[in-house]
């Protein structure tokens, strides 16, 4: 089912007024959080039972509770050279570029309350690959 969902359409997308905005709101907490390796701030914006789920290569591993997720939040500073809103399956999400234009990863994130529930984040080649992607712009 996993993989069916990730063959579904990514679309660009552009910042939303109203519920929408507060979503936006939260990731972008949670990225500023991250690159600035702000532990206490990425716990403000994870929900205590966030489910993190990453398809890779090699499988699908699952990491639960925010301070597991915080402490492996890092990855948003590596290889990123553009990032950009997009829909995953119609949630807000990110599209990240590798700076020779390669898609890096696909996520999404699910917002209850304020706080980040759930993120699923999609960084198998193949999948991506099979997946209609926006382009870095």
């Amino acid at each position: 089912m996993i993989a069916s969902r990730a063959r579904r359409k990514v679309q660009a997308t552009e910042r939303r007024a109203g519920p929408g905005r507060e979503h936006q709101e939260v990731v972008q907490a949670f990225r500023a959080a991250a690159l600035a390796g702000d532990f206490e701030a990425l716990l403000r914006v994870l929900d205590p039972q966030v489910k993190l789920t990453v398809d890779t290569s090699d499988g699908v591993v699952v990491t639960l509770g925010a301070t597991a997720v915080a402490s492996g939040a890092r990855m948003f500073s590596g290889e990123v050279a553009r990032q950009r809103p997009v829909l995953v399956n119609g949630i807000p999400g990110r599209m990240s570029w590798r700076p020779d234009g390669t898609p890096l990863s696909v996520i999404a994130f699910t917002v209850t309350d304020g706080r980040i529930t759930a993120l699923h984040i999609v960084i198998d080649p193949a999948k991506l690959a099979s997946v209609r992607l926006p382009d870095p712009a």
